[in-house]
C-alpha cells in the first residue's frame, strides 16, 4: 500500500513539477519573444526598397536604368477558411484588369509565401508598368485591402551595348540573400559585369515604416519612419558613342577591342563579341534565349577581354624585345642574319616570310615582325630572365580591372612548366614563346595594359568606375620599370611606330585611312600546328573557321604623343594586319572625330609618309 501511495505522489509531483516548469519557460524565459509576437499583432513594418543606382557613361548618358512601374500586394492569411472568399474576390477582380493571367495561378503564388509567420505583403503581380496602373488606377484604388507598392524595373536602353561590360540584374535566390541581405527586399541581385561588382553601392539601403494596424490588418496610424537611401548613381569611364561605333565596327566579327587611357587607365569601350540583349535577363530570361545563348559556337556569355585566354601571337615582340635588349648582350641596332628558318631537333622552325628577311635589328624585327629574329636571340636567353620581365610588364597575372573573375593567363617559363604540367623545358620552347606561342595565353585586356606601359612608361590598372557619390575614382599608374628598361621604352614606341606609320610596316598598307597618327604590332597566333612535310602555307581563307588564327593588333595614338591605346583581337581573323589593321583605322577615326585625339599632321613631330603600293613588301602578320 505504500508502495503504491510512494508511486502515486511521485507522479504528481511530476506532473506539476513539468507543469510549472513549461509555465516558467513561457512566461518568463521566453517573455521577449512572446511579447515581440503579440507587438507585431497590433504594429506592422513596412520596408520601403530603394530604387537602384543607375549606372551612366562618362557624359551622363544612361547604361542601366529602371522603368517606374507598380507592384499589386495582399495582406497575409487571406489563404484562411474564413478569409479565403475575400481573397477570391479581390483576385476575380484584378483580373478584369489583367486578362492575361488566370485565377488559379494567382491564388497559387499567394498561397506559396502565405503562413501563420509571414506578416508582409504578398505579392500578386509582382510589376506593372505605370502607363497601364495609371487606367485602372481609380478602380484598383477603391479595394480596402489591395496595395499598390511603386517599384522600379531595371532596363538598358542600348540592349546589347558594353552587355560584357554592365552586367545584368537578375531574381535574388536564397544564396544570392545569404551573400547580398538587401536582396531579401529588393529581390534582385547583380549577377554579372558591373552590376555584380558594385552591387551593394547600387542597391541603396531599405527604408522602414512601422504603422498600428487592426486585427484586420487596417492602418490606424504611423509610429516610425526611416527614409529609403538610394539614387546611388555610378558613373563610368565609358563613352556610349564610341561603344556604339565599336559595336558596329565589329558588326560581323567575333573576337573583342579594348580602347584605354594610357595614362590612367580608364576604359571608353571595350568589347567582347558577340554580345547579348541584357534585358532578357531581368526577372529571369527565357529557356529559348538561354539556350540559344549557351549553345552557340561563338561563345557569347563568355568575356572575352578578360576571360577569353588566347596565345598573343608577335603582338608579344616588344617585351621580348626589351627582355633580350637586357639579358642577349645586344643593342637595338646589333644586326643578325635572320634567314628563312632555323633548324633545331630535325625540325625547321620558319619565319613568316617564305624566303626570310636577310638580317635585321631590333627595329627591322618589329617593323616586318621578323619571326627568325627572336628564335636565334631567345636560344641564347635564359627564359626564366624573360618570363621575369614579360611578368613585370603585367603579363602572366590580373591587371585588377573592376569586373569580377578576371583571368590571370600564362607566362611561360622552365620552372612554371614543371610545377604546373610537370614537364620538361626544351630548347624548342624557347623558339615557340619567342614569338607569343606554345604555353603563352594572355587576355586581350593584358595585351592593352602592356601596350599602354609602353606608351606612357608606367602600368596603368584598368577600370570602369569613375565617379561615385559624387565622389572621383583614381587609380595611381604603377612605376614597375627599372631605368635600363625605361631608357630603351622609345627603341619599343619607334618600333611600333614604323609598324604603322612607314612603308614596310606590317600594318602601314591596311591602317593606311586612319586620320590619327598610329603606332603599332601585329600579330597572328596559330590554333592548329602546321606539318614540317607542308612546303607551302595554306592560305586562312582556306582554312575551315575554327582553324583559323587569331587576328591581333595592339596601338598607341597618337604616335608621337601617346594618349591611348587600342587593342583589338578577332577571332579566327587571319592575318592580324589584314583583319585587325582596318579595324584599326575605324576606331582611331572616331577617336579622331569625338576630339579624343588630334588628326595626324596637327603634331609638330607628325612625319607624313608617302604609301604607296609599288613600295610595300606583301603583309603577312
Amino acid at each position: 500500500m505504500n508502495v503504491r501511495k510512494t508511486i502515486l505522489f511521485v507522479i504528481f509531483f511530476l506532473f506539476w513539477g513539468l507543469l510549472l516548469a513549461r509555465v516558467f519557460y513561457l512566461s518568463v524565459l521566453n517573455q521577449a519573444y512572446f511579447q515581440d509576437q503579440a507587438m507585431k499583432n497590433i504594429l506592422r513594418e513596412e520596408y520601403i526598397i530603394p530604387v537602384r543606382g543607375q549606372i551612366l557613361d562618362r557624359n551622363g548618358k544612361p547604361l542601366a536604368t529602371n522603368n517606374v512601374g507598380f507592384m499589386l500586394a495582399l495582406p497575409p492569411r487571406l489563404s484562411l477558411r474564413s478569409n479565403l472568399p475575400l481573397l477570391e474576390r479581390e483576385i476575380e477582380n484584378l483580373l478584369i484588369y489583367f486578362p492575361n493571367y488566370s485565377k488559379e495561378q494567382l491564388i497559387n503564388k499567394y498561397r506559396s509565401k502565405d503562413s501563420p509567420y509571414n506578416h508582409e505583403d504578398i505579392p500578386i503581380i509582382e510589376f506593372v508598368e505605370q502607363e497601364l496602373i495609371l487606367q485602372y488606377y481609380t478602380q484598383l484604388s477603391q479595394s480596402e485591402i489591395l496595395r499598390i507598392i511603386p517599384v522600379a524595373h531595371r532596363y538598358y536602353p542600348n540592349l546589347t551595348s558594353a552587355s560584357h561590360i554592365i552586367g545584368y540584374v537578375s531574381k535574388a535566390n536564397q544564396k544570392d540573400i545569404d551573400k547580398q541581405p538587401i536582396a531579401k527586399y529588393t529581390g534582385n541581385i547583380g549577377k554579372e559585369g558591373l552590376e555584380r561588382q558594385y552591387d551593394g553601392y547600387l542597391q541603396g539601403q531599405v527604408g522602414k515604416r512601422v504603422i498600428k494596424v487592426t486585427a484586420l490588418n487596417q492602418e490606424i496610424e504611423a509610429v516610425s519612419f526611416k527614409e529609403a537611401i538610394e539614387n546611388h548613381n555610378l558613373i563610368t569611364t565609358l563613352d556610349i558613342r564610341v561603344q556604339l561605333a565599336m559595336d558596329e565596327i565589329f558588326m560581323d566579327k567575333n573576337g573583342a577591342a579594348i580602347i584605354m587611357d594610357a595614362q590612367n587607365g580608364e576604359i571608353l569601350a571595350a568589347g567582347s563579341y558577340p554580345e547579348y540583349d541584357l534585358n532578357h535577363f531581368v526577372g529571369g530570361i527565357s529557356y529559348e534565349n538561354w539556350n540559344a545563348l549557351r549553345d552557340s559556337p561563338y561563345k557569347p556569355l563568355i568575356n572575352k577581354f578578360i576571360n577569353g585566354l588566347y596565345p598573343p601571337g608577335s603582338v608579344i615582340k616588344m617585351g621580348m624585345g626589351l627582355a633580350l635588349l637586357e639579358y642577349a648582350g645586344i643593342s637595338e641596332t646589333t644586326e643578325i642574319k635572320t634567314p628563312a628558318f632555323i633548324e633545331l631537333g630535325g625540325r625547321k622552325f620558319r619565319d613568316w616570310k617564305k624566303e626570310g628577311h636577310g638580317s635585321a635589328d631590333l627595329y627591322k624585327a618589329l617593323k616586318r615582325s621578323v619571326d627568325v629574329y627572336f628564335y636565334i636571340l631567345a636560344l641564347k636567353t635564359d627564359f626564366e630572365s624573360i618570363a621575369k620581365v614579360l611578368k613585370t610588364m603585367g603579363l602572366g597575372k590580373k591587371t585588377g580591372v573592376d569586373l569580377p573573375n578576371e583571368f590571370a593567363g600564362i607566362v611561360p617559363s622552365p620552372s612554371l612548366k614543371k610545377s604546373r604540367f610537370k614537364q620538361d623545358w626544351y630548347a624548342g620552347d624557347n623558339v615557340v614563346s619567342s614569338i607569343g606561342q606554345g604555353l603563352f595565353l594572355t587576355t586581350p585586356l593584358q595585351i592593352a595594359n602592356y601596350t599602354a606601359l609602353i606608351a606612357s612608361g608606367k602600368l596603368p590598372t584598368p577600370h570602369f568606375a569613375k565617379e561615385m557619390s559624387e565622389q572621383k575614382i583614381v587609380y595611381e599608374p604603377k612605376d614597375v620599370l627599372s631605368a635600363f628598361q625605361k631608357s630603351k621604352l622609345n627603341v619599343l614606341r619607334e618600333g611600333m611606330r614604323q609598324v604603322c606609320s612607314e612603308a614596310g610596316g606590317t600594318a602601314n598598307l591596311a591602317t593606311r585611312e586612319s586620320k590619327a597618327y598610329l603606332a603599332c604590332k601585329t600579330g597572328t597566333a596559330q590554333v592548329v600546328g602546321i606539318s614540317q612535310a607542308d612546303k607551302e602555307r595554306i592560305k586562312e581563307k582556306d582554312m575551315d573557321y575554327f582553324h583559323r588564327s587569331q587576328a591581333w593588333i595592339t596601338s598607341f595614338l597618337p604616335a608621337d604623343n601617346p594618349r591611348y591605346v587600342i587593342t583589338i583581337m578577332v577571332e579566327h581573323g587571319g592575318s592580324g594586319s589584314g583583319t585587325g589593321g582596318p579595324v584599326l583605322a575605324k576606331l582611331a577615326n572616331v577617336l579622331v572625330d569625338l576630339g579624343y585625339v588630334q588628326p595626324r599632321g596637327s603634331a609638330k613631330n607628325t612625319k607624313v609618309i608617302n604609301i604607296t603600293d609599288s613600295n610595300f613588301e606583301a603583309e603577312a602578320e
